[in-house]
């Protein structure tokens, strides 16, 4: 780096900061990518897969619990069209429900573990279909034996697939959740990384360039002190390859330069001192003739009082016209400033404020879709709730055969239960959403005042310029005034004219005695070319 420019040294810095900054946005870029992932994740996979598949549960449990009632009744019968379509409007609705779950599936391992659920639910609807078909043909013992004994597991096996389904789902929702908050707590923590490390590098950047300028112009100021004390013969020696090279060079060659300049002022100092004794030989000649140049100089003076007067009226007029004539500018300027800024912001605030509204409407959409699932989730968790109770009645009247079945009621109710306290705090969440848009409206309302603020000093400002079109107006009267300054100064110009022929015939007798010290003048004209100061204290 020692043999780089300055403007190389000040490019790097930039180039460094610029580098690291650009690091930052990459950095930071990746982050959003990951929380957008997650939160794709989070909408398109895990909300709907737990949403579907607690209706799925919930339908798998229909068909069963109503065969269940039917078994209860202690006698076979043949079944009527009404149950029938009711059994068909069963499997239509766990049919429906299975197909949103498969429109939520995006990964391998959920899919193989529906698809495991869905041979159960085969299995089950042909075990069914035969215990229907017993029950309806009046065989009640077959049907029965073949509820408790062969359909009974598959469905609880159904089950407990669809609460894995439910409790995997739930974990990866979570998973992306947890997934969020990292990406978040990473970005800041590479954010604040990435701008410690730009300033720690301005910083070192900064302290190389000023120690490699500093230097070499600590030198430069000690060398013009030394110069200062008069003493020439000093060179600046910096060792540099950048700019101060160049200077250094110029430096030298400047010093050679008015040393041999100062020598030669030395050398003609003593003509200097001839040729002035001879001006004043000459000076003691034209005494005389300045006598007589006197007198005209006082006509000369009373004139020019008279003008002097008259200058300073106009001085004061001209000094009126030229600061409300600043005034009416300034006011122009800041009129026409304060209206063109005033006019694009009202443009920028109007976009912003349509955007804001617009994104808003979103939200509040959103948050009432959310509320109309969590509606929908009650009521199914209310039915589950209330089917359960029933369930367990009905084990009661069973006794012995139905103990098994009111443990798997009380399960399900208990289960219902959950779903309800979890409803419940979604539910919490979409009403602070929906306070959080309230809140935003509001603000909007009050952002829609200032704009109407804005307005008003709009119309401030064509006061303003009101007010410079009175000021430009008030300068004609004293333009006038000093157009009568001008004529009475003219008029004693006249006078000075007069006096200064007067002059010319004295300043004629001063011609000769000037013409024997013109020659002198000019060899001291010649001499004092090469003596500018004095020169007698430098050191050559």
């Amino acid at each position: 780096m020692k043999n780089w420019t300055l403007r190389q040294r000040i490019l790097a810095s930039f180039a460094v900061i610029i580098a690291i900054m650009l690091l930052m946005v990459v950095v930071s870029y990746s982050r959003l990518l990951s929380i957008e992932s997650s939160e794709e994740q989070v909408r398109l996979d895990a909300l709907p897969g737990v949403y579907y598949s607690t209706l799925v549960r919930s339908a798998w449990g229909e068909s069963y619990i109503r065969t269940l009632e039917l078994i209860s009744e202690g006698a076979a019968r043949p079944l009527t069209k009404q149950e029938k379509d009711q059994y068909k409007g069963f499997d239509e609705n766990l049919q429906t429900q299975m197909d949103g779950y498969k429109k939520s599936i995006f990964d391998k391992d959920d899919r193989d573990s529906f698809a495991l659920f869905e041979k159960r639910r085969d299995e089950y609807a042909r075990m069914l279909n035969e215990v229907l078909a017993n029950y309806d043909r009046g065989d009640y013992a077959s049907a029965r034996a073949e509820l408790f004994g062969d359909v009974n597991p598959v469905w609880l096996a159904g089950r407990k697939q669809l609460n894995e389904l439910i409790v995997a789902n739930k974990q990866l929702a979570d998973e992306a959740t947890n997934n969020i908050v990292s990406a978040v707590l990473s970005a800041k923590v590479s954010m604040i990384l990435s701008l410690l490390i730009a300033i720690m590098a301005a910083a070192a950047c900064g302290l190389l360039l000023m120690r490699s300028i500093m230097a070499p112009m600590q030198l430069i100021v000690r060398i013009l002190d030394i110069m200062r004390s008069g003493d020439l013969s000093t060179r600046l020696s910096l060792a540099r390859k950048d700019e101060f090279n160049a200077v250094e060079t110029g430096f030298n060659d400047m010093m050679t330069e008015l040393t041999g300049l100062v020598a030669q002022a030395q050398r003609s100092s003593v003509q200097v001192t001839t040729s002035v004794t001879e001006i004043a030989a000459t000076s003691r000649q034209q005494q005389a003739t300045a006598t007589e140049t006197a007198a005209t100089t006082t006509e000369i003076g009373a004139t020019s009082r008279e003008i002097a007067a008259t200058s300073r009226d106009l001085v004061r007029t001209m000094t009126e016209v030229t600061s409300a004539a600043d005034q009416a500018s300034i006011l122009a300027g800041s009129g026409q400033q304060g209206l063109a800024r005033m006019e694009e912001t009202m443009h920028q605030v109007m976009g912003a404020a349509n955007l804001v509204n617009a994104k808003l409407a979103i939200l509040n959409e959103k948050a009432g879709n959310i509320n109309q699932v969590v509606v929908t989730i009650v009521k199914v968790a209310d039915q589950t709730n209330l089917l359960s109770l029933n369930a367990a009645i009905e084990a009661e009247k069973a006794g012995e055969y139905g103990r098994g079945f009111a443990v798997v009621a009380t399960e399900v109710r208990r289960l219902a239960d959950q779903t309800a306290v979890a409803t419940y705090d979604i539910e919490q969440m979409v009403r602070e959403i929906q306070s959080a848009v309230s809140a935003g409206v509001m603000g909007m309302d009050k952002f829609s005042e200032e704009v109407r603020r804005g307005m008003f000093e709009v119309t401030q400002v064509g006061e303003q310029l009101s007010q410079i079109i009175h000021q430009v107006q008030a300068l004609a009267p004293r333009v006038l005034m000093v157009n009568e300054g001008m004529q009475a100064q003219a008029t004693g110009a006249e006078q000075i004219n007069q006096a200064l022929v007067q002059l010319a015939d004295a300043s004629s007798q001063t011609v000769d005695s000037l013409r024997q010290a013109s020659f002198a003048i000019d060899e001291l004209s010649q001499v004092a070319v090469g003596l500018r100061s004095g020169v007698s204290r430098f050191k050559v």
